[in-house]
């Protein structure tokens, strides 16, 4: 039987393979290609909203929330920021996926203190235990002690209750089935702990797909959280993973792909800016190994002289396929 040891080295092997042969694309022609979309692209206006909770409850953190409708609503995008970040810090890529046809929900949530990495190292029931209770509140531990009020399942249903009276064009309450949420309606996306988390919520729930940025970096030496040992709702043929090259998290990411099996997906894709993969890794300089981490998907992220973020070509790919 192959170990997950043994998965990861193999696919860490084949990526770097494919870096020596991607690293020999040029900067200049990523700026001069003809599939680089129009700044207008970024045009597109958000709604900016807090949450009001009902009675009794308190939300903390309570940072603006970002959402928009398409034009034609089609699946949700909800998106979940790394560790310290918030909504406001994703607009490029909030805009971005509006344009190709999402209504799109960048989510504020418990996402405080230390990364999960970092809080539980080669411990894989950490991470469950991390996530689980990030997700509906349930089980608090020394590890996260986030309450039913404050989990992420909470707060998306009061949001998409909020546009459904404030936004009806939007036609949000599609997402919501007698008040719970339909995952099936639903691309989850997220940014390093966002993405994590947004792994974690497509092992309960079969969802329309995930798009996971930097992420998830959820194994340690080798090791993996300890939800990913068991098969998922979603499959690996509804997952997608962004990372870049000298990214400080690098090892573990692609470990974490090699034990969600998006190796059997498809092969890696490393060039400068990628696609036509279900495991992507840039070779672009992204500045430091912690830059690295951000610059995937923040509006942090390299722009050509006209604005345009040049990872937004990958972020389109990476959107048309699970809408």
């Amino acid at each position: 039987m192959t170990t997950h040891r043994g998965r990861w080295g193999a696919l860490a092997l084949a990526l770097s393979v494919f870096v020596v042969l991607g690293s020999s694309l040029s900067f200049g022609a990523i700026e001069a290609s003809s599939t680089l979309p129009k700044p207008d692209r970024q045009s597109t206006s958000l709604i900016s909203f807090r949450l009001v909770p009902p009675a009794g409850q308190i939300l903390f953190p309570n940072r603006n929330n970002y959402a928009q409708h398409a034009a034609s609503p089609g699946a949700l995008l909800l998106f979940l920021p790394a560790t310290g970040a918030q909504p406001s810090d994703y607009r490029m890529f909030l805009r971005t996926a509006v344009a190709s046809g999402y209504n799109v929900l960048g989510l504020d949530y418990w996402n405080r203190g230390k990364s999960v990495v970092n809080t539980c190292g080669g411990d894989p029931e950490c991470y469950t235990a991390v996530q689980r209770n990030r997700f509906d509140g349930t089980v608090p531990s020394a590890v996260s002690n986030v309450d039913p009020a404050n989990s992420i399942l909470n707060r998306l249903t009061l949001a998409l209750t909020h546009l459904e009276t404030v936004d009806p064009a939007g036609q949000w309450g599609r997402y919501l089935d007698h008040g719970q949420v339909d995952w099936s309606r639903i691309v989850l996306a997220g940014h390093s702990q966002g993405g994590g988390e947004s792994a974690y919520i497509a092992h309960l729930h079969l969802v329309h797909g995930v798009l996971m940025f930097s992420s998830p970096v959820l194994t340690d030496d080798g090791v993996p959280a300890a939800w990913m040992r068991e098969p998922g709702m979603t499959p690996a043929s509804r997952m997608y993973g962004f990372v870049n090259q000298n990214d400080m998290y690098f090892s573990k990411i692609v470990g974490s792909w090699s034990v969600l099996q998006l190796q059997q997906a498809g092969s890696p894709a490393l060039v400068d800016v990628p696609r036509g993969s279900h495991q992507l890794v840039s070779t672009l300089d992204m500045g430091t190994p912690a830059e690295a981490h951000g610059r995937t998907v923040t509006d942090g992220t390299a722009q050509s002289p006209d604005g345009v973020p040049l990872y937004q070509p990958t972020w389109e790919w990476m959107l048309d396929q699970t809408k």
